[in-house]
């Protein structure tokens, strides 16, 4: 079980994206409905996030307790990344789904990368929706040797590190989203735009 403090700079490590992230899905989801939004955005990534963990945290379990293989000793010894593999090595098929994980994980890191520069570029260009392709390659070139950098130098810790204190500033930020009072403000506009229309 890990300490409160490693949970809490875990949270300091999502709130990390959080800019980009609610740009970007705001980005995209201009002209939903609520209701599209929330089964969007919220309901379809939960189900799938349930499932994964479902699954591939129960054959862990399962593959610790009832079959002694070493799971839990493999996470304590090389990391939780490292018995993923050593997990799906255990199925039939384990080299093809220990590719199709590569190409998940390649997937998840190449889209998150994508929609920070788009959002990068959005925020350096007075909030224009559509930067340049230029702006955006600026952008994904700074990103890519930042996190090269801080690979070389410290490894995977100094980047955790690095989205940490950058995430600081924003938990604040997030403490005044909590109030919503952009959104009930943008709920009152939109009824204001709807009643007006009514009206004509």
């Amino acid at each position: 079980m890990g300490s409160r403090l490693d949970y809490f700079l875990l949270g300091l490590v999502w709130i990390a994206w959080a800019p980009f992230v609610g740009t970007f899905i705001a980005r995209i989801s201009r002209g939903r409905t609520i209701r599209e939004f929330l089964i969007g955005v919220l309901a379809v990534p939960t189900i799938f996030g349930g499932l994964w963990f479902s699954v591939f945290g129960g054959a862990g379990i399962y593959l610790d307790f009832f079959t002694n293989i070493p799971v839990i000793d493999i996470i304590n010894e090389k990391e939780t990344e490292v018995a993923l593999f050593y997990v799906l090595e255990q199925f039939p098929l384990g080299t093809v789904m220990s590719v199709i994980a590569i190409g998940l994980i390649a997937t998840f890191f190449i889209t998150s990368a994508d929609s920070a520069t788009f959002v990068l570029g959005m925020q350096t260009t007075n909030g224009n929706l559509n930067p340049s392709n230029s702006v955006k390659l600026i952008w994904g070139f700074i990103q890519s040797l930042t996190a090269i950098i801080l690979l070389w130098t410290g490894g995977l810790d100094a980047l955790q590190t690095a989205a940490i204190i950058a995430a600081l500033p924003f938990s604040l930020v997030l403490v005044l989203v909590l109030t919503v009072f952009s959104l009930i403000k943008s709920f009152k506009e939109e009824t204001g735009i709807k009643e007006k229309n009514k009206t004509i």
